[in-house]
């Protein structure tokens, strides 16, 4: 973690000396990342999840995106916000089946670029919480080559996904993939289950699933960013 966040950090401040205009990404940068050490009841987190329109990056688009923030290790329910984006291409019957998502709605989106300005507002300063990180990574980097010629952000995230087979290690390497699913997840930890399913219902079970992990850590006063990375 001390190797790569001393890279991160120097990829951060190396693109902050190119950007010479005001702008959200600039501004993102300009806040140094959290360092391992700190305690985490101490930090803010952006738990953060994207509805896209398939796996890859390079070729699909994120239609919707939404977030919470974590404070005092507590859920903030009026920071939960929802953005639909406008992927500026027609969706498949798959994609609708699986989003609940139309042309129609998301014709009325906003852009992908008006979309990760008020996300990376959101992220300055604060660590980001996913469930199965290998998608906001991927997606928030294909964004930020496209919009800013940036091909990694800097960025400090935790993944529910990771803590939690990390936790299962001494179980044995034959942990089923579909039990390390997020409402999977929920379920061992006797969370409610949501109808709902979207990138907003999404980060919130994903808040909650991070939360209940915590509590099962235990003495969680004491723990630092670096046992969760």
């Amino acid at each position: 973690m001390i190797f790569s966040y001393f890279f991160a950090d120097y990829y951060r401040k190396k693109h902050l000396k190119r950007l010479t205009h005001s702008s959200s990404i600039k501004d993102y940068l300009n806040h140094p990342l959290v360092k391992s050490n700190k305690l985490i009841k101490d930090l803010e987190f952006l738990v953060l999840d994207f509805e896209t329109t398939g796996l890859d990056a390079d070729n699909d688009r994120i239609i919707s995106l939404g977030y919470t923030v974590i404070k005092n290790l507590h859920l903030l329910p009026k920071t939960s916000t929802h953005v639909l984006i406008n992927p500026k291409q027609q969706l498949t019957e798959d994609n609708v089946g699986i989003h609940k998502l139309t042309d129609e709605e998301l014709q009325n989106g906003v852009s992908l670029n008006c979309a990760m300005e008020g996300l990376l507002s959101e992220m300055a300063g604060r660590v980001i919480v996913v469930h199965f990180d290998v998608i906001e990574k991927s997606f928030i980097n294909r964004a930020c080559l496209l919009l800013y010629q940036m091909k990694s952000l800097p960025m400090v995230m935790i993944d529910t996904l990771k803590i939690e087979q990390k936790k299962s290690q001494h179980i044995g390497p034959y942990v089923k993939q579909q039990s390390m699913r997020l409402y999977a997840l929920r379920e061992k930890y006797n969370l409610p289950r949501y109808r709902a399913h979207n990138a907003m219902q999404d980060a919130i079970a994903t808040a909650e699933l991070f939360l209940a992990q915590i509590d099962y850590i235990g003495r969680k006063h004491l723990i630092k960013l670096k046992d969760l990375i």
